[in-house]
């Protein structure tokens, strides 16, 4: 089997900052036009899903949440650094992420009855509900005005 090829300029190191400065403007000032930021930068860059637990030779598996009432959680990180912040201390060095690209890793909200993509959960969370997300997996705009006639 083929070693997969890691793109120029991805490292373990990887942050996707732009989601992350956007998630942190939209929670100072919550507004449409700040949440259309958000979806149009998950749209670029790299992302990581938390696949801690998952054993070498066996399928890979993405961890999962739920919310309080029971509806399943997807976690999503902008960084392998935020993965870590999820977890508890004593655990932080065992926590295993899979970088990959954004629109990837926000597709893994269709691949099962996924309510929500939670954002960083380990530090500045952000619940971001599923329909939402299929925009932002979309081509087309993302603007205030899409975003208050989807309430």
């Amino acid at each position: 089997m083929a070693e997969a090829q890691i793109p120029e300029g991805v490292s373990a190191d990887t942050e996707n900052a732009e989601v992350r400065d956007a998630i942190a403007a939209l929670l100072a000032e919550p507004d449409y036009e700040r949440l259309a930021a958000v979806l149009l930068a998950l749209r670029e860059g790299f992302l990581v899903v938390d696949v801690t637990g998952t054993q070498k030779n066996k399928a890979t598996r993405i961890r999962t949440t739920r919310s309080t009432t029971g509806q399943l959680i997807l976690p999503i990180f902008t960084s392998a650094n935020e993965l870590r912040a999820a977890v508890p201390k004593a655990k932080a060095e065992a926590a295993r992420g899979a970088i990959m690209p954004a629109l990837s890793a926000l597709r893994l909200i269709t691949s099962d009855k996924f309510v929500a993509a939670e954002i960083n959960p380990g530090s500045v969370p952000l619940v971001i509900l599923r329909k939402y997300i299929e925009l932002a997996l979309g081509d087309g705009p993302i603007d205030a005005a899409t975003l208050e006639g989807l309430r």
